[in-house]
């Protein structure tokens, strides 16, 4: 049965903007994992483009998530931009290269495996740089930074490491 990525508030930044999009992107994953899921795929017929679609638009979303979240670490001059700004652009190449290697495949079901690159992909981003400059945003402006910030060191996912 397929395992579904749900919001767990420890995974908070506690800076709303960016919260927002983190679950809304895990919404969206779950919904493809509902949708596309080998549990579902028998009743499904049509459109055999549907599930790389899906995944696409997913991209799109995440491409979108990285603008508002660039933009927010140049409204307080945040010193690891550059470094930031490279991670999403490896990010944005590797979530690329997978589409294109599925549409090669001719992917139609997202199973498990396939789910656990993605939610990886994702969650090692969340959990690992975003975690960083959030921690960076708070000593910034004198807040004191949230304990679950540094709890998110031991949910981070290696997502390179499993690619491998």
């Amino acid at each position: 049965m397929t395992k579904l990525l749900t919001w767990h508030d420890e995974w908070s930044l506690d800076i709303e903007l960016l919260d927002q999009d983190h679950r809304a992107l895990i919404e969206q994953l779950a919904d493809i994992c509902l949708r596309f899921c080998p549990e579902a795929s028998h009743g499904r017929s049509g459109d055999a483009n549907a599930l790389l679609d899906a995944l696409a638009r997913l991209g799109e979303s995440m491409r979108a998530h990285f603008q508002r979240e660039e933009a927010f670490m140049r409204s307080f001059d945040y010193e690891g931009i550059g470094e930031h700004q490279c991670e999403h652009a490896v990010l944005m190449a590797e979530f690329t290269a997978l589409l294109r290697e599925w549409r090669e495949e001719g992917l139609t079901v997202f199973d498990e495996t396939t789910q656990g690159i993605i939610r990886d992909w994702l969650l090692a981003h969340i959990l690992g740089a975003d975690r960083h400059f959030a921690e960076t945003y708070f000593n910034l402006f004198g807040g004191d930074v949230p304990e679950r910030l540094d709890a998110m060191r031991l949910y981070q996912s290696s997502y390179r490491a499993s690619r491998r």
